[in-house]
């Protein structure tokens, strides 16, 4: 029994190694996306020229979901990694943040950083000390967005006949998207724990793991500041 234990210890340093790397690379992400944000915003701003926000606005629109199918046709292929790929999305990101830079302020933009650091913290407390198996939550989650979907059909439905009907949709359907933004953290944390447990985790998996994640931490972000900025606006 004694010689297990050396191989348990070595297990625990390897997981703890694998999913430290993962979180590296997808810090790096989130700092590639900020800095762009910030840096773009700001010479946004000393240059006064608003149009250019659409500029890149759109270009970051069109160039994220451009990437996202070059990540998804990598992945699947399962030959190269998706380093290259994965900082072009972050970049994409940031560029769509400028917006956010010059229109919102920094104390909100802070605040729901803090917050979505606090609300992914707790995710994936919460997905690495569970024991049970969470692959459920998958169904639950896309279930949500499916909902969330087909009321939003129905709430553009209710717009076009009586615009005050579709308020109450609106709320549900926000909710039930970070419901689901929420459910797929979890999962992804989960899972994230499963492969570097299972001692699968290679350099391009990594990276692809902390891609998963960092698009998880973006959607928590976007539907926070979404909802701090109603808050405050009201308050004004």
């Amino acid at each position: 029994m004694e010689t297990i234990s050396p191989n348990v210890q070595y297990n625990t340093k390897s997981t703890t190694l694998d999913i430290a790397k993962v979180f590296f690379y997808m810090f790096c992400g989130l700092l590639i996306t900020f800095v762009i944000a910030f840096g773009g915003g700001y010479l946004l701003w000393r240059s006064g020229n608003n149009d250019l926000v659409k500029v890149f606005s759109i270009v970051g629109a069109i160039g994220m979901i451009v990437d996202m199918i070059v990540i998804n046709v990598v992945t699947l292929k399962g030959q190269h990694n998706i380093l290259i790929p994965g900082i072009i999305y972050a970049v994409m990101i940031g560029l769509m943040f400028t917006s956010f830079v010059l229109f919102v302020p920094w104390q909100l933009i802070g605040m729901a950083f803090g917050i979505t650091t606090l609300t992914f913290a707790l995710m994936g407390l919460i997905a690495f000390l569970s024991k049970g198996n969470l692959s459920p939550l998958a169904t639950v989650a896309f279930g949500l967005i499916g909902g969330a979907a087909l009321l939003s059909v129905v709430n553009w439905i209710f717009i076009l006949v009586n615009p005050s009907l579709a308020t109450p949709l609106i709320w549900v359907v926000s909710f039930a998207v970070f419901a689901f933004c929420l459910l797929i953290t979890l999962y992804d944390m989960w899972n994230l724990k499963k492969i570097s447990e299972a001692g699968a985790m290679s350099n391009d998996l990594a990276l692809y793991c902390a891609f998963t994640i960092y698009v998880d931490f973006i959607n928590i972000f976007i539907r926070i500041l979404y909802y701090l900025i109603i808050i405050f606006g009201r308050n004004r």
